[in-house]
């Protein structure tokens, strides 16, 4: 709640009070202060980094990750910040030009603060890119969304997949598919995309039976046939159920982790599909994501009355939108 409110109330002293609170929201009063916590924790970290022989708890934590020291981890971020931060001063000066311009010498904000920042950065994607999401959201429904999955799926894995109605499920709105590489059973797939009374929120990837190669003498195979499901919680439409951009990323992110599970090819169980160090386990989401935005992905939805697809031009608006004050969202993670 408190991002909309940012982006969208005219309020600048309650934008004020509001960014004030929500940046503060982790401080402690002395009744609950943790800090000797906290350095207790620092303390034991340094322990263990040298009960392993290293200098420092982060050489031992990087030892099997992918960077393997911290200064490299450090390089990354430290390129990425200096990169964002050029990117985030020329949004800046763009947003006190806007200002300037429509609300002249006696605006109230004489710099754009930390507040302002969502406000007008909004304000100036409206006004300089056109692009409005409910213009998109026709030609995003589920059924072509989920149509573009498999497709891509298809396309990069050899994935086929083949809906099982006469397969009972735990609920009606879930839907289960065979998965198959030609004649060659992977996975049991489950898609749970629409949002129900008690179903928990958000977006995830479940394994309900993890791929492996270890078997007893005798057992069924099929015990190692990986079954997965992928979880949503859109709102299901009395007609077409359609989707936010954000949503159908949200779709296709999903689809990345339960790749990752589905073609899992491991003897044991405690090394499959997602059971993988931390710097790794986004990183076939994070790619599965990026397929949506092909032109050639986005091109085959159609909107859901008219059967058009897409124009050119609303994806080149969406492009350039998308675009458009990535330098303070960088700077504000990194």
């Amino acid at each position: 709640l408190v991002e909309p409110f940012l982006t969208f109330s005219p309020n600048r002293k309650l934008r004020k009070i509001l960014w004030t609170a929500w940046t503060q929201r982790g401080a402690l009063d002395s009744t609950r202060n943790n800090t000797a916590i906290a350095v207790e924790i620092l303390r034991l970290r340094r322990r263990m980094g040298h009960l392993h022989g290293c200098p420092t708890f982060a050489h031992y934590q990087c030892q099997d990750r992918m960077a393997q020291t911290p200064s490299r981890v450090m390089e990354l971020l430290e390129t990425v910040w200096e990169k964002a931060k050029e990117s985030a001063n020329r949004e800046r000066e763009t947003l006190e030009t806007y200002v300037r311009a429509h609300e002249g010498p006696n605006s109230e904000v004489e710099s754009v603060e930390f507040w302002d920042w969502r406000y007008y950065a909004e304000k100036v994607r409206q006004e300089r890119y056109n692009f409005d999401q409910t213009k998109l959201k026709p030609y995003l429904s589920l059924t072509d969304a989920t149509a573009a999955l498999f497709d891509v799926s298809y396309k990069l894995f050899g994935l086929e997949y083949i809906e099982r109605p006469d397969i009972p499920l735990y609920h009606p709105d879930a839907k289960l598919y065979e998965v198959r590489e030609g004649e060659k059973l992977v996975a049991l797939f489950i898609h749970d995309n629409f949002a129900r009374p008690y179903k928990s929120s958000g977006a995830w990837m479940s394994e309900y039976r993890s791929q492996h190669g270890n078997f007893v003498t005798g057992e069924n195979k099929m015990n190692g046939i990986p079954i997965i499901s992928n979880n949503n919680n859109f709102a299901k439409g009395q007609g077409a159920t359609l989707l936010s951009m954000d949503d159908a990323s949200t779709l296709f992110h999903e689809m990345g982790h339960a790749h990752h599970g589905m073609l899992s090819n491991v003897t044991y169980k405690r090394l499959s599909g997602t059971n993988v160090l931390t710097d790794f386990v986004e990183l076939p989401s994070q790619l599965m994501e990026h397929w949506l935005e092909q032109p050639e992905v986005l091109q085959s939805f159609q909107h859901h009355e008219t059967g058009e697809s897409i124009p050119l031009e609303l994806l080149d608006q969406l492009k350039a939108a998308d675009n458009f004050n990535n330098g303070f969202e960088t700077v504000e993670y990194t």
